[in-house]
């Protein structure tokens, strides 16, 4: 029989702990999306899971500390699918806008509302938020002095995403979708002015 090598036996079970770390990740996704987060508690993750408590908490020892893996892992995901909707073509502040304005109204409602439940249930915690508003901060900064119309349509989009989240506005999801389609084709319309402009710039020449 070949013997395992100290590094393969290593690798291996790290990557057992990373399924059940991912495990415990899918189930607190589940929880939230069943209840809304109503019923959002260690118990009921571990529950869901298949695992003790214990178990739960020797992986996530808080609450908090859970949700902000859970929210990590979904900001990864929304921010690769916004890369992948660029498409390799060129990155610009107003690009980056609009794809990720495309994204928010490629996911489905149960989707967004998991995402506003995981960033406002942090926001006693500011220190966990820190990689929101760096995201934020790469989104929103660039069109500040130049963009101003697609500044405020973002503006717009993620203000009805967080009012939803803190359940201040109860709109439906047909007039979230009209918001995002707004602020959509107002950046669509910016573009198309640039790039008119640049043909208008490359004709004179």
């Amino acid at each position: 029989m070949r013997l395992i090598s100290r590094k393969c036996k290593g690798s291996i079970l790290t990557r057992k702990k990373e399924i059940d770390r991912d495990r415990i990740l899918d189930a607190a996704e589940a929880v939230i999306l069943e209840s809304g987060g109503r019923s959002f508690t260690l118990d009921a993750v571990a529950e869901r899971a298949g695992i003790s408590k214990g178990g739960l908490v020797y992986t996530f020892a808080t609450k908090d500390g859970l949700v902000y893996a859970t929210l990590e892992r979904e900001m990864a995901r929304f921010q690769e699918a916004v890369v992948r909707r660029l498409g390799g073509g060129p990155i610009g502040p107003v690009e980056l806008a609009l794809a990720h304005i495309e994204e928010a109204l490629a996911e489905d409602d149960v989707s967004t509302q998991q995402a506003a439940f995981l960033v406002t249930a942090l926001v006693h915690a500011p220190d966990m938020l820190e990689p929101v508003r760096r995201y934020y901060r790469a989104l929103l900064d660039p069109l500040r002095s130049e963009f101003h119309e697609v500044r405020y349509a973002l503006l717009a989009v993620e203000g009805i995403f967080l009012l939803r989240g803190l359940g201040f506005v109860e709109d439906s999801a047909d007039e979230q979708k009209s918001v995002l389609l707004q602020a959509r084709d107002s950046v669509i319309a910016v573009l198309a002015k640039r790039r008119a402009s640049a043909r208008k710039a490359l004709r004179s020449k």
